[in-house]
Parts: structure tokens; sequence; C-alpha cells
């Protein structure tokens, strides 16, 4: 979808946003966002609506395998690998005012998860898209494009991602106006981030019903980037983003819920699909809300939009306020 499509469509979510009845205590939303290694550099901001405005902490764990195998008269793709990303982040509140803060640890590999992937998509009739050919559990990225190798990694990293800085404004409402500084902390080269840039959105939970047992956030926004890498040539420089969630109150400590997370294109001058379309994930699984201060997540993460996000992640979350 052109950007001056995609922009109006944010619009029309925000407008949406706006309208809905007042927040939830705790609305439905998963801390996640795309975990693909051609995605690190992008500064696509994790939802947040369900901490608000408060101070606490969170630590999240995304385990992710992606595989991606296409090729055109001018390019080849190869995406093959597993990464655990370990995001620790901390938030305070001054009044109305949110300051935050995530330093991620990525550790990549070959991984694990292969075979449960492929059984997985059996047992739902999805497609596997070719990695049932292919041998288990290895690395391998790489990218060829007119005759010439521009990135080629077959070893696995374990340090730093893109550190992440936040500060945010809330209202009567519940809605708040976020923004996101990015740092290049992360290694380009091994896949691992390199992006300087940053990110504006605004995100407004709300709930449904009479006793509010429905409950999620719209959101909507753009970031931009500038990064280096293999790829840098090719990166788009600005991507509008948003997501949507709804979660229903089974008990009174345990929700179930979905959210869908869009973001426009990655990349440019390029037909492959991983690179030049739209990225599309619905995360979808529980929270567990033992006390009124601990919230515990568990989802899954699949790509609606096959190719610019990885086939499946493992969501683990725990929030302390």
């Amino acid at each position: 979808m052109p950007t001056d499509r995609r922009l109006p469509l944010l619009c029309a979510v925000l407008a949406a946003a706006a309208a809905l009845p007042a927040r939830a205590a705790e609305p439905f939303v998963f801390g996640t966002f795309n975990q693909a290694a051609l995605a690190r550099h992008a500064p696509l901001p994790t939802p947040l609506a369900d901490v608000g405005g408060g101070s606490g902490a969170r630590v999240a764990v995304d385990w992710t395998n992606e595989y991606v195998a296409d090729q055109n008269s001018r390019e080849s793709l190869l995406l093959d690998g597993e990464s655990v990303r370990v995001g620790l982040g901390g938030r305070l509140a001054f009044g109305r005012w949110q300051l935050a803060a995530e330093l991620p640890l990525l550790f990549t590999s070959g991984g694990s998860l292969d075979s449960l992937i492929e059984n997985w998509h059996d047992w739902f009739g999805l497609p596997n898209g070719g990695r049932e050919y292919e041998p288990r559990d290895l690395y391998r990225y790489r990218y060829v494009r007119d005759g010439q190798t521009v990135l080629d990694v077959e070893d696995g990293y374990n340090g730093l991602g893109d550190a992440r800085l936040g500060v945010a404004r809330c209202g009567d409402g519940g809605g708040c106006w976020r923004a996101m500084l990015q740092l290049p902390t992360g290694d380009a080269d091994r896949l691992a981030g390199g992006g300087l840039g940053g990110a504006l959105w605004y995100e407004q939970p709300y709930a449904l019903g009479r006793s509010g047992d429905w409950s999620g956030a719209l959101a909507a926004g753009v970031s931009a980037v500038r990064a280096d890498g293999p790829l840098e040539d090719q990166q788009k420089t600005l991507i509008p983003f948003g997501w949507a969630s709804l979660g229903y109150a089974l008990t009174r400590t345990l929700d179930a819920g979905v959210q869908l997370y869009l973001h426009g294109p990655l990349y440019d001058d390029s037909d492959l699909d991983a690179l030049a379309q739209m990225g599309g994930q619905l995360a979808f699984g529980f929270r567990y809300r033992p006390t009124p201060n601990v919230s515990a997540w568990l989802g899954l993460q699949e790509d609606i939009i096959t190719e610019s996000s990885p086939d499946f992640s493992i969501h683990v979350a725990a929030d302390f306020r």
C-alpha cells in the first residue's frame, strides 16, 4: 500500500480511538513487535497501553524463528535463523509524564524450533514456506542483488540490541502521546540493529461492556531511522505503523486476547516480498494477574503477511508496578 494511502488510514485509526469508551484499568495489549532480523534496525515501538502512565519495570522474552527463501531475475534472498530477545525495561512517572528506557539483549543461532514450527503449521493446515525441504536448525542470512553478494552472515550473535529511551504525556482518558529515541548500540553488520532513529505515536486504551470485561488499545504513528549495515542503501527512512488489540477477562486474574500490529515496508528498490511489502504480525495468548501490581504474559505471534515478518514467535513477559 503506497505511503500516501497508509497515512490517511492511520489518521482514521486515531479518530476511531478518540471515540471509544473510557479505558480499562489494565487494558489488554501485547508488548511485542516485529522480531525479524531485517527489522531490528527499525524503531518500531512496543505497545505500552497496559502500563498507562505509572512507574514500574518489565522483562520480556521473544523467542523467534524465521525462514524465507525467495528469488527473482535480479535478487535472491535466504533468511534462516532463530533469535532470543530479552528486553529489560523500566519507567518512572511524574504526574502526567512518564520516562522509560529499555536495554535489549540479543542471542541468535540456528536454534531448535524448526521441528516444532513444522508440526504447528501441519496441525493447523498452514504452509511451511519450503522450510520442510531444508536442513533444520541452521543459521544463514544471504542476499544477492544484480550478481553481487550484499549480505552473507553465517555466525550467530550474542550481545546488545538497540537501546531505547521514551517519554510520554498521558491524559485523563488514558490516552498517551509517546515518543521514542532509538540508539544504535547493536551491531548492524551482524543484524543486531544499528539504527539511529525515533518514533512518535498516540495510543488510546479502551474498555467495552458494563463491567469492562472487554478491553484493548488502538495506536498509530510514524518512525524515522538512519541505519548502517549491509542493506543501508535500501532502508526506508519513514515507516508508518499502528496496532489494535482486544482482550476478554476470563476470570478476575486471567485474560485472553489478540493483537494485530502493522507497519509500512522497511526497504525499497526490491521486488521481493520480504523486503518490499508491509509487515503484519498477529499475536494471541493470555495475561495472568496474580496481584494488582504484577502481570505475566504468554503469547504466540504469527506472520499474517508472510515473509516480511517471522513465521513464529513465543512471547513471555512479566510487568511489575
